[in-house]
């Protein structure tokens, strides 16, 4: 038994290096859609966190769940590159090829609305 709790810490060390810093994760699943921020438009420039809506475009021949969607951002999505490094709101740009996930609650309009839960910036 006593040989058992000297595995435990290192254990909780690896479930620990497998978390980014902030203790969010990219999905295990594939994106909800890939494609380029065609449109970056902050919503509340007072409050300490960013929020932004984008505006993501599927790239022709590429496989997506959706062609275009319309994402809010807030303190609550996961940004990383493809690193694994978390970014910040401002490290978005128009241009930027990344792959996000959604929130279960999808406005099934044209383009899609969603919050996003997680973006991987691939440039």
């Amino acid at each position: 038994m006593r040989r058992y709790l000297y595995i435990l810490p290192f254990a909780a060390l690896l479930l620990v290096g497998c978390q980014t810093q902030d203790g969010f994760q990219i999905p295990n699943t594939q994106p909800d859609i890939k494609g380029n921020i065609t449109n970056i438009k902050k919503t509340n420039s007072k409050k300490k966190e960013g929020v932004a809506v984008i505006l993501v475009e599927s790239v022709e021949g590429m496989q997506t769940n959706h062609a275009k969607a319309t994402l809010r951002i807030d303190g609550k999505t996961h940004i990383e590159n493809t690193e694994g490094a978390t970014l910040r709101l401002e490290h978005l740009r128009e241009g930027h090829l990344v792959e996000a996930w959604f929130d279960e609650q999808v406005m099934e309009s044209f383009p899609v609305q969603a919050h996003a839960t997680a973006i991987r910036v691939s440039h």
